[in-house]
């Protein structure tokens, strides 16, 4: 070979290598997404499990995220704290952090209130996880990678989780896309519908992904899988 020729090839070489590359890291950040995912979802069933046993119920539900309205309490929720953080080995309080939504608009942020569901306590291998009640519900937020890792997107290594009226965890999941017109008449516009789409404009899109992302199905296009489409 001539010096040009191997010039030549090379080029060529450096020509495909650089349009094809940007896929290949695409795809290996979605599997290690993907693989963080299922740790994290196996990682939470398990300790729920373990918390029934120690709880000694089989419906954690009614004894533990039943309403007091005359005393604006829920009797039990310290109790329930303390053992499924001590079930989960959570390390340390976080506090709060910049997490965004499915579209990349910024969601929930370090200046939120108390009330603000985000994965609040790190764990051994580096995830976080917080419960919380609300509305006679269990919810769970977790970021399979922790707070100090990427892109901390919900739908992407942020989900949202609940306890089922089987008693179990169950992912959260859209039940209704909504328009921007019809979310004008909507009490709590950035949250109606559990949004999980690339055609959401709310707030809180990327809540209703953890069904999609367990099942691996896209959530604007059956036809697609989840977690080899993410919205990047």
């Amino acid at each position: 070979f001539t010096l040009a020729e191997v010039l030549i090839t090379l080029g060529i070489i450096g020509v495909v290598a650089a349009m094809t590359m940007p896929t290949l890291i695409q795809n290996y950040r979605n599997t290690v997404l993907h693989n963080q995912f299922k740790k994290g979802y196996s990682n939470l069933s398990k300790a729920f499990l373990m918390l029934k046993e120690e709880l000694g119920t089989s419906d954690i539900r009614t004894n533990y995220a039943t309403w007091d309205a005359a005393n604006k309490v829920y009797p039990n929720s310290q109790e329930l704290y303390n053992a499924f953080y001590k079930i989960i080995g959570t390390r340390q309080k976080v506090g709060h952090y910049k997490i965004y939504n499915y579209t990349k608009d910024e969601f929930w942020t370090s200046n939120c209130g108390t009330g603000c569901p985000q994965p609040l306590y790190l764990l051994e291998d580096g995830s976080s996880i917080n419960m919380f009640l609300n509305s006679s519900s269990i919810y769970f937020d977790v970021d399979t990678n922790g707070p100090y890792k990427g892109p901390n997107r919900y739908g992407f290594d942020v989900f949202t989780f609940e306890v089922g009226s089987n008693d179990a965890i169950v992912p959260k999941k859209m039940t209704r896309l909504y328009t921007d017109e019809e979310l004008e008449n909507e009490t709590w516009p950035m949250l109606s519908g559990v949004p999980c789409s690339i055609k959401s404009s709310q707030q809180a899109n990327g809540i209703g992904c953890s069904y999609y992302a367990l099942n691996d199905i896209n959530p604007d296009d059956n036809t697609k899988t989840y977690w080899k489409n993410l919205p990047w």
